[in-house]
């Protein structure tokens, strides 16, 4: 009687998980031009998105397309107080994306990709936690436009060969 009860058990265990699937294993959403790219960054451009830029494309000596960005920041006093102390600043980071291939050296591609934040500092001096809340929201707006220029890469792949 327990064998039996064990042998059910156990069958409906593993009909039961037999259509499992990983949401991880999913290849779609990957770079294509991962360690393939020749990155060409303006002089002008932030740190964070000169890091951010090699951390998605890496740095390649053999590499299939030329990436040349230009990185222009604008910095927006939304509210402001009577003593003329800003209460919150908008941010509004645009990029020009150029692809090229290497051996046909054509535009391949060509983006310009906008994103904004709001900011609001917490004291007219050095405050830890408002420069820790501002480099969060700095890195991720960066971290965004890098990934809706790749999905915009991955909507155009006849672009890519």
């Amino acid at each position: 009687m327990i064998i039996k009860y064990i042998t059910c058990t156990l069958l409906f265990f593993v009909f039961s998980c037999s259509n499992i699937e990983f949401v991880l294993k999913d290849s779609s959403l990957t770079n294509p031009l991962k360690n393939k790219t020749l990155l060409l960054i303006d002089k002008n451009s932030e740190q964070r998105f000169v890091r951010s830029l090699y951390s998605y494309f890496g740095n390649n000596e053999k590499y299939e397309y030329i990436l040349k960005t230009v990185f222009l920041e604008k910095k927006e006093n939304r509210i402001v107080k009577n003593n003329q102390v800003a209460e919150k600043i908008e941010y509004t980071l645009e990029v020009n994306y150029d692809l090229y291939y290497k051996i046909s050296e054509c535009k391949v591609f060509n983006k310009t990709i906008i994103s904004k934040f709001s900011f609001t500092p917490k004291s007219a001096g050095y405050n830890f936690g408002s420069d820790k809340s501002f480099d969060r929201l700095y890195s991720s707006s960066v971290n965004q436009n890098i990934n809706n220029f790749i999905d915009a890469l991955q909507i155009n792949k006849s672009c890519l060969k």
